[in-house]
């Protein structure tokens, strides 16, 4: 199971994202693995992604190593439900940027919302990294990767916010990322939720690093995680 624990500051963020960054490390247990942090522009927090055998495993990261900051004024922890993620392509836009859409609506339209991201037709300057649900926060979380800003705002404006059902929708643009899992297992956790047509796109086709930055020293440009905007 995927989990995103957000981690919020009583004043300064940047203290937060400092100690993700130098503290923690790759976890040692085989029941619950850090894959990777991201900070985004416009929430006021750090979200880290966890890959967890049983939920309750997060207990011991926010009990006994979170509370190691004292930046952190409180946490939420959201569990990626039916996550999806997608193969990225090759041919591609060179000036590629990630952001993280989130999605709320009524209950009435979950499946239908969901469905209607996973199966739609991405243009060539805009494509999906993951979709999935993360019902008790934002309703749906999207991670994408557009061209420009403004592409991807059109997007949010024309494909989401028109479908009925859906009462908010926001889009946030990541800045800054940190991968505590190998390369290697990155990948390897993203094919475990790959979506259906994805399986069926060539090898060749496929540009297997572009999610794993190897240099997060250059965070402007950063594209992605696990596959995140989850």
């Amino acid at each position: 199971m995927l989990i995103i624990v957000r981690l919020y500051p009583k004043i300064d963020v940047n203290k937060i994202w400092d100690y993700v960054e130098h503290e923690i490390k790759e976890g040692s247990s085989k029941s619950m693995t850090p894959l990777y942090a991201t900070q985004t522009e416009g929430m006021m927090d750090v979200g880290i992604i966890f890959d967890v055998k049983d939920p309750d495993d997060i207990a011991h990261f926010l009990t006994e190593e979170i509370v190691k900051c004292p930046e952190v004024h409180h946490t939420k922890t959201i569990s990626l439900m039916k996550p999806v993620f997608f193969p990225i392509p090759k041919k591609k836009p060179g000036n590629i940027q990630r952001y993280l859409i989130r999605v709320y609506m009524h209950p009435r339209y979950y499946k239908q919302i969901y469905n209607y991201l996973i199966k739609y037709h991405y243009p060539y300057n805009l494509f999906p990294i993951y979709i999935s649900y993360s019902l008790g926060d934002e309703d749906i979380i999207m991670s994408i990767a557009a061209d420009s800003k403004e592409t991807a705002l059109k997007f949010l404006r024309e494909h989401i916010r028109s479908l009925d059902g859906v009462d908010q929708s926001a889009l946030y643009p990541v800045f800054r990322a940190k991968r505590f899992a190998p390369l290697e297992k990155l990948i390897e956790h993203q094919k475990k939720y790959l979506a259906e047509g994805g399986k069926k796109t060539p090898l060749e086709e496929i540009d297997l690093k572009f999610d794993w930055v190897e240099d997060f020293e250059q965070y402007a440009m950063l594209t992605g995680a696990f596959p995140g905007d989850l």
